[in-house]
């Protein structure tokens, strides 16, 4: 599958190696992948094995991902042992791993075109959890006593579908006195997750006696959706994720441990076409009288502009058959329908929103914050806090 000559295509070849430069200065602190990109950068043959990804896939994560899945599965490899994923936080040796890698990589030319031109990125970062929990506990806050089915759209493995079964800890840069980190989900569950609260919101929530509800029933939706049980398929999410980061392949590891026998349904489908179909699958778990949360966290963002008010018309629909009905939405700003984000005010990339339905009647669409993508820090006004749980009081 490899190209005639590696640099046939001239053009595309510059524009690749001028991301891999450009990711290797956006994520300088990251001591392999920046190490890897700078090469990448300016090295045409190892570069190259990236003009067989699919139209709009020739990005230098998929490089990357490509290797670290043939890395993964060759743990035994010479460039195995700067990959901390493979031999542990803290034990990769000082040193250059460009070489390693890179004899790795055209030794296995054929095998990582095949992976290149087949496969795109798809992750499921565990630490999302941490926005998920805060918005869950705000999207139930008025209706906290309706038991509660979760629909996650763009689900890859689901994981995030376990957010009540983890231990998501969220700590407020200035607590007072004697003031600990707030815990949502399991204390004591071997899926840790931590996040920095900026605000305070999880700490007001939980003074007004407001927690995460009752979740009885999981669904996800997704084109290419990974059985938590499928080594092959769940060893590619995990090449997805950077192994530079400490705690992120550990924690994946867990949550797929923790959720591998669990009851959750994971169903192959199109965000738009095969909505209302999930929507009454998931609904059918806590029946009418129940609160469907139907959750998004970088997903919505992958479908096309024109059909993300299909999304919105779906829900609206599916409404008036539940007693409850929310959208809790992580996704970059103007991406979601009826929501207007702020001009000001907000830090990030990531705009946390919430529909919402009640009784098959629309409330306000509401900002409720901004957080990292990858849940290292959520931003959540207090005065959502409140005004949700006035509403609580109000019914």
């Amino acid at each position: 599958m490899s190209t005639d000559s590696p640099v046939a295509d001239r053009a595309r070849l510059d524009r690749i190696q001028r991301r891999f430069g450009e990711f290797a200065a956006e994520y300088a602190a990251l001591p392999l992948y920046a190490a890897l990109c700078r090469e990448l950068a300016r090295d045409d043959e190892a570069a190259a094995l990236l003009l067989v990804a699919r139209p709009g896939q020739a990005r230098p994560v998929l490089w990357l991902a490509a290797v670290h899945d043939l890395v993964l599965k060759n743990p035994d490899s010479l460039a195995a042992q700067w990959f901390p994923s493979v031999v542990g936080p803290g034990m990769t040796p000082d040193g250059d791993p460009w070489p390693d890698v890179r004899q790795f990589a055209l030794a296995h030319r054929d095998e990582l075109e095949a992976r290149i031109a087949t496969h795109g990125t798809q992750t499921n970062e565990v630490n999302r959890a941490v926005y998920v929990a805060l918005g869950l506990a705000l999207a139930a806050a008025d209706v906290p006593d309706l038991p509660v089915a979760l629909l996650e759209l763009g689900a890859s493995a689901g994981l995030l579908l376990g957010v009540e079964r983890y231990a998501v800890e969220l700590t407020a840069p200035e607590a007072r006195e004697g003031e600990g980190p707030v815990r949502l989900g399991d204390p004591g569950s071997s899926v840790r997750c931590s996040g920095v609260d900026r605000r305070g919101a999880a700490h007001r929530l939980v003074n007004h006696g407001v927690g995460l509800p009752h979740v009885v029933a999981r669904v996800g939706l997704d084109l290419e959706p990974v059985d938590v049980a499928d080594d092959d398929a769940v060893r590619w999410l995990e090449a997805c994720l950077w192994p530079d980061v400490p705690g992120r392949v550990e924690r994946f590891r867990a949550a797929r441990s923790l959720l591998r026998d669990d009851a959750q349904t994971l169903v192959a489908g199109d965000m738009v076409d095969d909505l209302p179909a999930a929507l009454a699958r998931a609904a059918a778990g806590p029946g009418p009288d129940g609160h469907l949360v139907v959750l998004t966290s970088w997903a919505l963002t992958y479908l096309e502009p024109a059909r993300r008010p299909d999304v919105l018309h779906h829900l609206r629909a599916a409404a008036a058959d539940v007693r409850a009905l929310s959208w809790l939405s992580a996704e970059p700003p103007g991406c979601v329908p009826g929501l207007v984000t702020p001009a000001e005010g907000l830090e990030g990339n990531t705009v946390l929103g919430l529909h919402r339905w009640r009784d098959g009647r629309a409330l306000e669409p509401m900002v409720l914050g901004s957080c990292h993508p990858h849940g290292a820090w959520v931003d959540v006004s207090l005065d959502v806090v409140e005004s949700t749980v006035l509403q609580r009081y109000s019914h």
